[in-house]
């Protein structure tokens, strides 16, 4: 298994107090799930790479990483026998799991984090239209969704599950190739790549 070693994720300056409960469940979800520990701050530098070389404003890049380290904390009113499940979900576990972006979503909006909202709420859309949970497809999925896509994806698929064992750098980064323009926002994959390959010449034991 190919361990990852993130840069510690700058911590925004709370402004309200909704902002900082949703990082500090942000935060316990990464502390509960031995799983996915330190899941949403690793997505969180990948998201800032990718908004970085996408060339997107200072401004954006900074609330892109912000929309990576609380994209799953919908999954704060998920149970724990479903996050935790070694084997296949049922149908009913699986919608269950499926409402987190929206409980994030809800979440976010009462933070007063109207933007990071949608992107959050969006996360798990396709460019093919398959996702959840509705059903966007293209440019109906704002930019930002579509980089966390790529970032959250091949972050779960670098690092070990419950459910499987990580599926190394190597072949994720082939899945990111073959899934480009279904799965995945094909110039957010390719500018993924772009940072993958950069950091591995200059750093192979690096974040990324």
């Amino acid at each position: 298994m190919e361990e990852t070693s993130p840069r510690p994720v700058r911590r925004p300056r709370a402004e309200n107090g909704g902002l900082e409960l949703v990082i500090a469940i942000a935060e316990e979800l990464d502390r509960r799930d031995s799983g996915t520990a330190r899941h949403c701050e690793t997505v969180a530098c990948y998201a800032e790479a990718i908004a970085r070389e996408l060339e997107l404003d200072e401004e954006v890049v900074e609330a892109v990483r912000l929309a990576g380290l609380l994209h799953d904390v919908g999954k704060i009113g998920v149970s724990g026998s479903v996050l935790g499940k070694r084997g296949p979900l049922e149908r009913h576990e699986w919608a269950e799991m499926q409402d987190h972006p929206r409980i994030g979503a809800d979440l976010l909006d009462d933070a007063g984090l109207d933007e990071i909202r949608e992107w959050v709420f969006a996360h798990h859309e396709r460019p093919d239209g398959s996702g959840y949970p509705r059903g966007l497809q293209g440019e109906e999925i704002p930019i930002q969704a579509r980089i966390l896509a790529v970032a959250d994806s091949y972050e779960a698929m670098t690092t070990d599950r419950c459910y499987r064992r990580s599926l190394g750098r190597e072949r994720a980064i082939r899945e990111l190739r073959r899934n480009a323009g279904t799965q995945f926002d094909e110039l957010v994959v390719e500018a993924f790549l772009v940072v993958l390959g950069r950091e591995r010449e200059s750093a192979p034991n690096g974040a990324l």
